[in-house]
């Protein structure tokens, strides 16, 4: 009995050795289940090619967009209103009458004339507008009509307005060629506005 089970135990060992040596010669079979879990090893680099392509799709779809400036209401205004130009104002030209009435000052006009009595030789003055210089005419004495009394700019002294017609009042007749053809330069040919100084030889009416 004791050699019998021993011999039963012996063909159980011996059979489970050669179902051992038989499993290791055959090829490692994998499970249902493991085969199912292969793919998921791959997942990663699924993940890792996914946000590269919603990242192009969200870049392409992006358009920068330039920022644009408020434009503040002054400069609206600015940009609107009406370019202005603002010329200066040219000065007409005196006129030579104009020029002998600005070296009068506090003129006053006798209307009508009045005569002065001029008791010693005085000279008789014309004041050229073109030059702007005095000139002396030549020399008066007697009565002389005044129609307007003033003080000369350039002195400051008081004088008397006389016309005089040309190469012929006060005995005048004879005057100097070159302020004759002063006087025509200025366009008097006929008459002029002269003076001479108010002084203690003449007599006022």
């Amino acid at each position: 009995m004791f050699a019998t089970n021993q011999v039963t135990q012996r063909i159980v060992w011996f059979v489970c050795t050669l179902m051992a040596l038989a499993g290791c010669g055959q090829p490692l079979q994998l499970d249902a289940a493991q085969r199912t879990r292969t793919p998921l090893m791959a997942q990663p680099a699924a993940l890792t090619s996914t946000p590269d392509r919603t990242v192009t799709a969200v870049a392409s779809a992006y358009t920068p967009q330039t920022p644009t400036q408020e434009r503040s209401p002054t400069a609206a205004l600015a940009a609107s209103a009406p370019t202005v130009r603002i010329v200066p104002a040219t000065p007409a030209p005196q006129t030579n009458e104009a020029r002998w009435r600005a070296q009068q000052l506090d003129r006053q006009v006798l209307n009508p004339p009045q005569i002065y009595r001029v008791v010693r030789r005085t000279s008789l003055f014309w004041f050229d507008p073109v030059t702007g210089q005095i000139l002396e005419i030549g020399t008066v004495r007697g009565d002389i009509p005044v129609q307007a009394r003033f003080r000369l700019r350039s002195t400051g002294e008081a004088a008397l307005e006389v016309p005089y017609r040309i190469n012929s009042d006060f005995g005048l007749t004879a005057i100097s060629e070159a302020v004759r053809a002063r006087m025509e330069a200025a366009g008097y040919t006929v008459s002029v506005e002269a003076f001479i100084l108010e002084t203690d030889a003449v007599q006022a009416p």
